[in-house]
């Protein structure tokens, strides 16, 4: 077998269908419909950058070179280059998010209030690359292999760019950049205004299927965040395991999370 879970066939699929889809756009299409296609694929682009969380937490294939080819693919999607996520989100955001001093992706204003979603999400996008470098520098062995395939898969990016600049622009880069404020959109929701005494405090969950279906099962965040090593699949058999001990109002009904910190604050619901 080429992956390692059979649930990850469906996810493979899907980003290859994306690919497809961009290529085509990228070589035959013009104007108007260029921009049309690009706004509709943009939700299910949402939906494979959940995959590309997912796949740098537990990788996808048996094998390494397939791995990081997939993830050369998922950037051209995402903005998520390879081995990016591994150093700010596994080794900066999971080991830190209960240290809102060090965490990479911090939602607290200097005087620990909840710093508004717009503020987060344009301070925290621009920070993922340089908070890259600050991580790499604690682990140079991974930073020199990160450098490396950045490299790599920005030379597609490059000659797409050469080629044809405008619908390089408008298939590739823009989503790409649009991707990585979405990601951090969606962070905000999971986190903002939770606690940060223990994992059952510090992370919003959604149940609901039309969440999880799309979203690769990111509803169950305190459990993905208690073993962050565990495939996307079995998350919510643990969630089961360790719902009872979730506060209530950590647990919600909106699919639009990141609305939910600044609805929280104003009902004035406890962290």
């Amino acid at each position: 077998m080429l992956v390692r879970y059979r649930a990850d066939r469906a996810a493979v699929a899907l980003v290859l269908a994306v690919f497809f889809i961009q290529c085509m756009l990228f070589f035959f299409s013009s104007g108007l419909t260029t921009w049309l296609a690009v706004l509709a694929l943009m939700p299910v682009q949402v939906s494979c950058g959940a995959i590309c969380h997912n796949h740098h937490h537990v990788n996808t294939f048996v094998r390494k070179p397939l791995n990081r080819l997939f993830e050369c693919i998922l950037y051209l999607q995402t903005g998520t280059s390879p081995l990016s996520w591994t150093l700010h989100h596994n080794i900066g955001h999971h080991k830190l998010y209960l240290d809102p001093e060090n965490d990479p992706s911090p939602w607290q204003m200097a005087d620990g209030s909840l710093m508004p979603r717009w503020r987060y999400v344009l301070i925290n996008t621009l920070r993922i690359y340089p908070e890259i470098h600050q991580i790499g520098k604690r682990h140079p062995v991974l930073y020199r292999r990160f450098l490396r395939l950045l490299v790599l898969a920005n030379l597609p990016l490059i000659a797409a760019l050469l080629y044809d600049p405008r619908n390089a622009l408008l298939v590739f880069v823009l989503p790409m950049v649009s991707m990585l404020f979405m990601l951090l959109d969606n962070t905000y929701g999971q986190h903002a205004g939770t606690g940060f005494e223990d994992h059952f405090h510090a992370s919003r969950n959604v149940e609901l299927k039309r969440y999880n279906l799309p979203s690769w099962n990111l509803g169950y965040h305190t459990a993905h965040h208690m073993l962050p090593g565990l495939h996307w699949s079995q998350l919510p058999e643990l969630h089961e395991q360790i719902r009872h001990r979730i506060p209530e109002h950590l647990i919600t009904e909106n699919v639009l999370l990141q609305w939910e910190p600044a609805r929280q604050q104003r009902d004035g619901l406890p962290s």
